[in-house]
Parts: C-alpha cells; structure tokens; sequence
C-alpha cells in the first residue's frame, strides 16, 4: 500500500524542489540548498510512514505453535498466550478511533489486536487451527478492558486519544510552519 503512493508524492517533490532552487518572481530561490529543503519538507514524512509499513510488514505476525497464539508486533515485541482459551471481537467505548479490536487469551495472558493492521486469511487461519470461536465483547472502557484482562498492552491512542491528538495537531502545526517559513524565504 505505502508503495503505490511513491508515484504521487515523487512528482509534487520534483516540483517542490525545482520552485525552491528556481525561485519565483523577484525571489532568487534557495538554490542548491533547495534539494535538503524539499527532503526534509517532503520525503521525510513520507519515509516515516514507508519505515513504519515496512517494518509491520516485516516484522509482524500471528501464528499458531504448539497450540500457543504467538504475536509479533511491529517493534518485534513478542507476546505468547500458552493455551487461548477465548476470542472477544469487540469495539471500545474511547473518544479514539480504536474501531474493533480483537482479543486473545487464556488466564494468565491477553493480547489486543486491531484487525486493520493485519491480514484478515492470516488471522482466520490462526482462529481456525486454535479452534477459537468469536464472541462478542461488549463495548467496554479501556479501564474496564485492563480491569478484565491486566497483561493486555492497550495502545496509547486509545487509552489517551486527546494526549495523541495534541501531540498530532502540535506536530501538524510545527510542520506548516516550517513549509510556510521555506516558503517565505522564496
């Protein structure tokens, strides 16, 4: 998916950065200084996101061993429910975009999956040889999730969606002032 957007930020970035050397009007441009502009305005973000769905693809997985549910996140964190004893399919009462989750575990381990982030014949495929049937979870508060199941790793975003929120819009903000700023230099 992170590939099939290279296309249209590479012309957008080729057209950033000959403005920016070129200059327009009675701006002289930037110049050759033009180039770690336009990189740092454009490819960064962009190659941010590319790292963070390479490494999901990579990294990622969700299997069945020796009747254990092993998952790997991301980051390469491992997190192993020995025997699954339950399947919760439910979405969760926050403010944050949470949507549905999925919920794996037996009495001592939980392990919250957003099924977004991974592929759904990979995860009916690890259902179906656990012999896991879906129940239906509710609607509970992330306090009550971690009430019910202490070792669930709950993400940030969905525990404090207004912290990551603010977070997003100060970072967005400090961004188009920096592209406002370059701009102004032209």
């Amino acid at each position: 998916m992170a590939w099939a957007i290279v296309p249209a930020a590479i012309l957008p970035g080729i057209s950033l950065t000959l403005m920016l050397a070129g200059g327009r009007g009675t701006s002289e441009g930037l110049g050759p200084t033009a180039v770690p502009a336009a990189i740092v305005l454009v490819a960064l973000p962009f190659l941010w996101y590319v790292t963070y769905a390479v490494l999901h693809t990579v990294n990622a997985y969700v299997a069945l061993v020796d009747g254990a549910v092993v998952v790997r996140n991301w980051a390469r964190r491992l997190t192993t429910v020995e025997r699954p004893g339950f399947l919760i399919r439910t979405h969760i009462d926050s403010s944050g975009i949470a949507g549905e989750v999925l919920i794996v575990g037996d009495d001592h381990a939980a392990v919250m999956l957003n099924p977004r982030q991974w592929r759904e014949a990979e995860l009916n495929r690890v259902w179906r040889n656990a012999a896991l049937q879906q129940q239906p979870g509710g609607m509970p508060t992330p306090r009550e999730l971690h009430r019910r199941y202490p070792t669930i790793r709950i993400p940030l975003y969905i525990r404090h969606p207004g912290i990551v929120y603010t977070f997003w819009t100060l970072l967005v903000i400090l961004y188009i002032g920096i592209v406002v700023n370059v701009f102004a230099r032209i």
